[in-house]
């Protein structure tokens, strides 16, 4: 089976990750460190001599390379993966038009930018590029291999329409299309780095700006989908305000995000107060908060939830483990997206919002990587070296609750599932977007399409 099969593009038209390569084994021997000094008044952190951590790869020659290259990803299977054949100019139902009908994105609209030579879309402060994009396909086979090949936590019947906010590479969307082929599947994103070949023909990316008025039709969705978008958005309120509008009767929502990376109380607990992962930490709830996007798990709230008129709050707590020691099964995996993470993280939050220099925010990145391996892999070690996961879910209540809520008795016609007539209301939505056309019969653009995406981002 073929590591990543599905070819995404990426900005510019680039080509999509190539497929995962290498072993993973250990860390070269750290340099010399120096000391460093914490952040003061508007000045950035000075490092010297900084520790570069490095991977050493499974090879004959035992060549070294930068934790950050592709060619250092563990070698790994895809835990789920439905793979149907792809046939150019064959004529048959998997040809080119009918596989590339299931798009709606215009990459030559979008504007990237490159940053100390990562690629960004709008004001987002996660990359985009190639190594992102691999980086998010190991991390979606860990949330598998977590969730015993399940790909959402709440329980679904014959879902219609799911829409998925913050899709990233559609990973999560194309299994639950592949899992629920009578359903239409929405991934929305700023950025087209979705494939666009051999994906199933019932779902759809659009590119939404979710921070904008959500395009989707009152009661009609079974399942709104959240996976690592903390510090994506400046209100959450107005997010799940959206998302319940048009969650149908009955509806879910999901949001899945980490904890601890930002907290002394498990993950950053194994490194010392002044050290360069404490430090990041800080640097970066910082800039969020000068971004006006704050990072943490505040929008992770029950009250929140419940004032909307969500019912049926559920929050669970996964233990994240990091290396193989703690899970055999995803462990070695998740710490090689922990290690590759932080700069991805950190990079353009700490030198865009707070003036870091780029190179000793690398040189941070990579000390802390560093450490993060030597601590996941020390034999001596007795805690658990975790970072929590949590994922909250919450339903919107049928049409006869809601009844009993206000205190009167539903009418006899009001059954709190949609009526014959609104079956058709996604798609009809779908199609406007898909199929407007001005008068001088330019080609036909979504109209939540922006020629240029800037700010508000996601």
């Amino acid at each position: 089976m073929p590591q990543h099969p599905r070819a995404s593009p990426g900005p510019n038209g680039a080509a999509s990750p190539r497929p995962l390569a290498g072993n993973v084994n250990s860390l070269a021997a750290a340099g010399q460190q120096a000391g460093s000094q914490s952040p003061s008044g508007d000045g950035p952190i000075i490092m010297d001599n900084t520790a570069i951590a490095q991977l050493e790869v499974d090879d004959e020659n035992e060549d070294t390379v930068s934790i950050y290259t592709m060619d250092a990803y563990p070698n790994m299977t895809a835990a789920y993966q439905v793979e149907r054949p792809h046939h150019p100019g064959s004529g048959s139902a998997h040809d080119d038009a009918t596989i590339d009908s299931a798009r709606t994105l215009y990459a030559e609209d979008v504007d990237y930018t490159t940053e100390h030579d990562r690629t960004y879309c709008g004001d987002y402060f996660m990359p985009v590029d190639q190594t992102e994009q691999t980086r998010q396909y190991v991390a979606h086979q860990v949330y598998l291999k977590l969730f015993n090949l399940e790909l959402t936590t709440v329980p679904l019947h014959n879902p219609r329409y799911i829409l998925d906010i913050g899709t990233g590479i559609g990973e999560w969307a194309i299994g639950m299309a592949e899992k629920y082929p009578q359903c239409e599947v929405f991934g929305t994103d700023i950025a087209p780095i979705q494939p666009t070949h051999q994906v199933p023909f019932n779902v759809e990316f659009h590119i939404e700006n979710a921070e904008d008025e959500w395009i989707r039709p009152a009661d009609a969705v079974d399942l709104v989908h959240f996976r690592n978008m903390e510090g994506a958005f400046s209100d959450w309120r107005y997010i799940y305000q959206q998302a319940y509008n048009c969650l149908k009767p009955g509806g879910w929502i999901e949001v899945i995000d980490y904890d601890d990376h930002f907290t002394s109380e498990n993950f950053l607990s194994y490194f010392a107060p002044e050290s360069p992962a404490h430090l990041l930490a800080k640097g970066v709830l910082e800039a969020a908060r000068v971004a006006g996007r704050p990072r943490g798990i505040d929008h992770l709230s029950k009250e929140l939830l419940e004032e909307l008129g969500y019912v049926d709050v559920k929050e669970t707590v996964y233990d994240m483990g990091v290396g193989s020691r703690e899970n055999s099964s995803y462990g070695s995996f998740y710490l090689f997206t922990v290690v590759t993470g932080l700069e991805a993280c950190c990079l353009r939050s700490l030198t865009k919002f707070l003036g870091w220099d780029p190179k000793v925010v690398r040189d941070m990145c990579k000390q802390t990587a560093q450490e993060t391996r030597a601590i996941a892999e020390d034999t001596s070690r007795t805690g658990k070296f975790v970072v929590k996961l949590r994922v909250m879910v919450a339903r919107k209540p049928t049409a006869q609750e809601q009844w009993l809520a206000k205190g009167t008795a539903p009418p006899e016609s009001d059954s709190g599932t949609l009526r014959d007539g609104d079956q058709s209301t996604i798609r009809s939505v779908k199609t406007v977007k898909t199929a407007i056309s001005d008068a001088t019969g330019q080609e036909a653009r979504p109209v939540s399409q922006r020629s240029k995406i800037t700010e508000n981002n996601r």
